[in-house]
């Protein structure tokens, strides 16, 4: 079995302890199972201390479980994260057609997909909105809510948002105070390039995602070493603030960003959300071409057409979601 190192970076504000637990949490996560040895030599704490810190775990939550392999004739202890431990609540805010409408997934922490239900009815204010998660929460509450919005939260509160009724709002209050279930609120072109990055094994690395909606100004989010960037003000990524043309062509548009992007960031993967825009094979090979042609000197990018924005965004808001679950063990 291939063990994985590539763990998070342990939060410095939290105790020696925490952040062991915090390590122990993220090597199950990243590996589908790991023995007591095996995790010493990841870590390279003693297998006494892996012990007394799993026996924590174990004694205090359900986020382990206990399984056994036999290896020569030996019965040896192995330990996996429980998935199905909590449900996550993850509200998708999408484009579909003129407006932006909402879809609620009950999943668990793995992202697996337990429930949904799409709501028909465009966004017009947060009451309607926190009305229609109420009711997707009541039969089978999450501990945790996790919502995607086309916009950016500033300081608590949605400044920019495709959502005119929502700017404004302290959204993650809002939808707190209906449901009684803590809630986080997360860029939908952060959720999406997080999720892509991490299917992709590119989360370690340098991953930007650029969305492209028909009716709504574009976005990107940006990975690095496994972390979102949202800037000193939480702004990074508004791209329709940047000096490029929006009466330009679309793939001219489209060319002049991610030329930007390479030359900024020299990033190893740029994922390109264009499903709305029905661009032809034809297109995408000339955009490639002119950006190669452009930046000969930049070689080790891929740029990906391919990718579902949905389905990243889905899998991103999933994984933001269970990353600050296994936060939380540790802390309380």
């Amino acid at each position: 079995m291939h063990l994985r190192r590539n763990i998070l970076k342990t939060d410095t504000r939290l105790s020696a302890r925490q952040q062991n637990l915090q390590i122990i949490l993220n090597l199950l996560d990243e590996n589908d199972q790991l023995s007591a040895k095996e995790l010493s030599n990841l870590t390279g704490l003693s297998i006494v201390s892996i012990n007394k810190l799993l026996d924590i775990l174990i004694s205090n939550t359900e986020i382990i479980t206990i399984d056994y392999l036999n290896t020569r004739g030996r019965r040896a202890k192995i330990y996996k994260l429980n998935y199905t431990a909590y449900h996550l609540g993850i509200v998708q805010l999408v484009e579909t057609g003129e407006n932006i409408k909402s879809t609620y997934f009950l999943t668990d922490l793995s992202g697996k997909v337990l429930f949904k239900k799409f709501n028909d009815r465009p966004i017009t204010s947060v009451e309607q909105l926190t009305k229609f998660i109420k009711q997707q929460t009541l039969n089978d509450q999450p501990a945790k809510i996790i919502i995607g919005v086309p916009g950016a939260e500033l300081q608590g509160y949605l400044q920019i948002s495709d959502i005119e009724s929502l700017k404004g709002i302290n959204l993650s209050q809002a939808i707190e105070t209906a449901t009684n279930i803590k809630t986080l609120v997360i860029n939908d072109a952060n959720a999406s390039t997080f999720g892509a990055a991490t299917e992709l094994k590119e989360n370690r690395n340098i991953a930007v995602g650029i969305y492209l909606p028909n009716n709504f100004a574009p976005g990107v989010g940006i990975v690095i070493n496994n972390r979102l960037i949202n800037g000193a003000d939480g702004l990074a990524g508004e791209i329709e603030y940047s000096t490029i043309d929006n009466q330009l062509p679309i793939t001219q548009q489209i060319i002049q960003h991610v030329q930007n992007i390479i030359s900024f960031l020299d990033p190893n993967l740029i994922i390109v959300y264009a499903e709305k825009l029905n661009l032809s094979n034809l297109q995408v090979d000339q955009i490639k071409q002119t950006i190669q042609r452009n930046l000969p000197l930049h070689e080790k990018y891929q740029i990906d057409f391919e990718r579902s924005f949905e389905q990243d965004y889905r899998i991103g808001l999933a994984i933001i979601g269970r990353h600050n679950i296994l936060k939380n063990i540790i802390t309380n």
